[in-house]
């Protein structure tokens, strides 16, 4: 599995090569999509406490794991903004994630 800065920057260099302020899933091939939302599970999955009744819940949220792991600047972290979100849903429609409050960080996560 590659290192998700790698994963990352590649999501990056997709959005510049077709000039995207904000990258969106649409803009990315599936293969790089599947892969960033198997990494972000799997780091919420092993940073997360027990919610009961199956769920775990992540509590760092995925921006700041993100930011620091893929040693991103402000800027370019704003440039997945949107992204995060087509992540969380993607692990959702999967039935691995869920965030009951949009607005909160908080995301539950459970065992694939």
């Amino acid at each position: 599995m590659r290192q998700i800065a790698d994963v990352l920057r590649e999501v990056l260099r997709h959005g510049d090569e077709q000039g995207r302020a904000q990258v969106r899933a649409r803009h990315l091939p599936e293969q790089l999509l599947d892969d960033l939302a198997r990494q972000t599970h799997l780091y919420a999955i092993e940073h997360a406490r027990d919610a009961g009744e199956g769920w775990l819940v992540f509590g760092e949220g995925i921006e700041g794991w993100w930011t620091r792991a893929g040693n991103l600047a402000d800027g370019q972290f704003k440039r997945l903004y949107m992204l995060r979100a087509d992540v969380v849903k993607r692990l959702t429609e999967q039935r691995l994630a869920c965030r009951p409050n949009p607005r909160s960080t908080l995301l539950y996560v459970r065992r694939g």
